[in-house]
């Protein structure tokens, strides 16, 4: 019997030994093989089945990347983007017979590697309480002090906000100089991102240097997320 769809969580090399597989997302999974290269599936599960709901889904997405995770601490692989099926087994080892140099090529450069992403959070300039005025001055005496003093808060703000990019891009540039193998995430309000892939033996020299890195930084708050399989550098 035919099995349509077969949704498909990651590649890696065929496992020399037995790789301990989570529960999927409805059903159990399974690995298939094409000589070196394999692919963790889950047969029982079609795009259509995926949730349809926002909650649903959430926790689908969830659900999907820790399976990845739970492997990638086993062997190194090419994690794919949620929703990912074909159509058969013989559609998956078509595609890995395609692809194999490449991919194999890949899981070369990423053995032993990890994705870490390093966040930093903006902080908000230190207040600075305007002098009260003095009861007995005029009204437009205080008028004036209001409009001077609402000016002077724009512009320590304009120069909090300049600052604070300085540093981030100075940040960046230590980083990049550092670690060759980065990627920056899209700029976001409340927030900066840059994805930097190493060797997870040093994992410590990078949190090391973070700490450094944090007691230089005087506009953000620096953290670093745990080793992820390589997301952003596939």
């Amino acid at each position: 019997m035919r099995i349509l769809e077969m949704y498909t969580y990651a590649f890696f090399q065929t496992p020399t030994s037995p790789l301990k597989l989570p529960q999927g997302i409805r059903g159990s999974l399974e690995i298939i093989s094409f000589q070196e290269l394999s692919a963790l599936v889950e047969p029982d599960l079609k795009a259509e089945d995926l949730p349809d709901t926002d909650e649903k889904l959430m926790q689908a997405v969830l659900i999907h990347d820790q399976i990845i995770c739970t492997v990638f601490n086993q062997t190194t692989l090419l994690p794919l983007r949620f929703g990912i099926c074909f159509d058969s087994a013989t559609a998956i080892c078509e595609h890995l017979a395609l692809h194999q140099q490449n991919y194999l090529q890949k899981l070369q450069q990423f053995q032993g590697k990890a994705e870490y992403c390093l966040q930093a959070v903006p902080l908000e300039p230190t207040p600075n309480t305007p002098t009260q005025t003095n009861p007995i001055d005029s009204l437009p005496q205080r008028g004036r002090d209001y409009f001077k003093a609402k000016k002077q808060l724009h512009q320590r703000q304009l120069e909090h906000q300049q600052q604070q990019t300085q540093e981030w891009q100075q940040l960046v540039d230590t980083i990049s100089q550092t670690y060759p193998e980065t990627r920056l995430a899209d700029s976001q309000p409340s927030r900066e991102r840059i994805y930097i892939l190493i060797h997870q033996t040093k994992e410590l020299k990078l949190q090391e240097q973070l700490n450094q890195w944090q007691s230089q930084s005087h506009y953000w708050q620096l953290t670093l997320g745990d080793a992820i399989p390589p997301y952003h550098f596939l």
